[in-house]
């Protein structure tokens, strides 16, 4: 019986005939070494975390207290007081009309060191002074007058006039409802101020 003698170019062919086979075992070799691989040296994870928080430079908190007194109402009023003296012979008789400016709001020079806080979720959080009469001397002398004057008016009694017409319109201006105009007008103020700041919402407490 003859013998056949195959050469190079009957390999080739056999060889392109089975090219999935070959395509498939070099498949399975590639998977396995790249699992071998991920086995020994596993991917770095990723972890993303979400930072809500606002940070504010000390320079900018402070230059909001740097402000001092915050005015956030202003009530002007008038006030009529009268003296009268009765003597031996005579009486004296004296009466003015006060003006003055009752100035209500917040002096940050009282507010606590922790005044402000930064919260998660983009949260401001303000603990301020409460709402106050910003200047105790608020009638103004060069507005005020005299309607009438009779006799000889002792030092004193300008004094007892002068503090009575300012308590007078302590209790006529620092009235519960102008407190709170006031107070609202804060809390509008320096929500606007914080939310230009970046943040979503401020909180703010009067203590």
């Amino acid at each position: 019986m003859k013998q056949r003698k195959y050469g190079w170019s009957h390999f080739f062919f056999s060889l392109m005939r089975y090219w999935w086979l070959v395509a498939i075992a070099g498949g399975a070799v590639a998977i396995a070494v790249t699992y071998k691989s991920c086995q020994t040296n596993p991917p770095a994870q990723l972890t993303v975390v979400k930072n809500t928080r606002i940070d504010l430079t000390p320079e900018q908190v402070q230059s909001v207290r740097n402000i001092g007194e915050w005015e956030f109402m202003s009530v002007s009023t008038e006030e009529f007081v009268e003296w009268h003296r009765q003597r031996t012979f005579g009486s004296d008789h004296l009466v003015r009309i006060y003006s003055g400016t009752l100035r209500l709001g917040i002096d940050m020079a009282k507010a606590d060191t922790n005044w402000f806080t930064s919260l998660p979720d983009s949260v401001a959080q303000l603990r301020l002074p409460r709402i106050a009469l910003l200047d105790a001397n608020f009638i103004d002398e060069a507005r005020t007058r005299s309607f009438y004057q009779k006799g000889t008016v002792p030092p004193e009694a300008y004094e007892k006039m002068y503090a009575q017409a300012q308590s007078a319109m302590k209790r006529r201006c620092l009235t519960p409802k102008n407190l709170k105009t006031a107070e609202n007008n804060a809390v509008e103020h320096f929500t606007r101020i914080f939310k230009s700041f970046g943040f979503k919402k401020v909180e703010i407490e009067f203590k």
